[in-house]
């Protein structure tokens, strides 16, 4: 398979949406959050992959958090891992994502993954997969602070809803460390194989941006990009468990959600924020 692509984000960024967005190309499948590559890296990493270490990850994998969202008949699994008999950890992991693809009716040649908390394994993901895209869609912070205390709010009942702070301070001190760490992680790397995507570039010009996405990848521009929210609807691609927090996946993509820290936030709030985050509010040119 083509080197895979992993999409990096402080939460409430837009990660979901450009997951959605990639995961209707013909040609890339990006299931729902799952996290298995790095989680038993350490465990599987220099074991030689015969019959009973492929038989133990897919034990493993079956008992992972959020992997009963991806529907996955596990005996079918362990079949089409034996049959395609990965020589290394980084091919076993490929190997459930391709089984992924077919079993949704996708043939593709490239998977992706998306998940909030490989903000802090973003080396331990290029040391599995060197080759790998990184996609990293960044959104003014003071913006996503009025996420976060919109979904403190909602008070939804759900093992599965991120545990974020309320407070603005607080809010903007965990923006700033993980959008540093991104960075930093990047550096090192030279920020070889990075795009970084601007939340407020994609919701207002989404057929510019995933054609820049495309171009970076590799890859032919697929229109059916842009039907993600009406094949997510239908299919349920993002899984209903999450729809509580992330409604307007469903919904055709809006500037409404930008600058609504100027309604929602006190002059107040937003004086904390910038005076904590304010030096990557202007890497990204949020304020001057």
């Amino acid at each position: 398979m083509l080197s895979p692509v992993f999409i990096l984000g402080n939460p409430r960024s837009g990660t979901t949406l450009l997951r959605l967005m990639l995961n209707n190309h013909r040609n890339i499948v990006v299931p729902p959050e799952g996290g298995f590559a790095v989680w038993f890296y350490e465990k599987y990493k220099n074991l030689t992959i015969d019959e009973r270490v492929i038989k133990d990850y897919v034990l493993d994998i079956s008992a992972a958090k959020k992997m009963e969202t991806w529907n996955i008949n596990y005996d079918q699994l362990t079949d089409y891992l034996l049959m395609s008999a990965p020589h290394t950890y980084s091919s076993l992991v490929s190997d459930v994502y391709a089984f992924y693809g077919q079993m949704i009716g996708k043939n593709s040649s490239r998977w992706g993954d998306k998940n909030n908390f490989y903000i802090h394994h973003i080396d331990t993901l290029n040391e599995i997969f060197p080759s790998a895209y990184l996609l990293h869609i960044i959104r003014d912070g003071r913006d996503v602070a009025c996420s976060y205390k919109r979904l403190h709010e909602l008070n939804i009942k759900s093992k599965y809803v991120p545990r974020l702070p309320s407070q603005i301070t607080s809010i903007a001190a965990e923006w700033s460390s993980n959008i540093k760490e991104i960075r930093a992680s990047f550096q090192k790397n030279d920020w070889r194989n990075v795009l970084e995507i601007k939340y407020e570039d994609l919701v207002s010009q989404p057929v510019n941006e995933l054609k820049r996405v495309c171009d970076f990848l590799g890859e032919s521009y697929d229109a059916e990009m842009e039907n993600y929210f009406l094949r997510n609807k239908l299919e349920q691609q993002e899984p209903v468990e999450f729809l509580k927090w992330k409604a307007k996946t469903i919904e055709r993509p809006t500037t409404s959600e930008v600058g609504k820290y100027k309604v929602e936030l006190t002059e107040t709030e937003i004086q904390s924020f910038e005076s904590i985050a304010g030096s990557l509010l202007r890497i990204y040119n949020y304020i001057d």
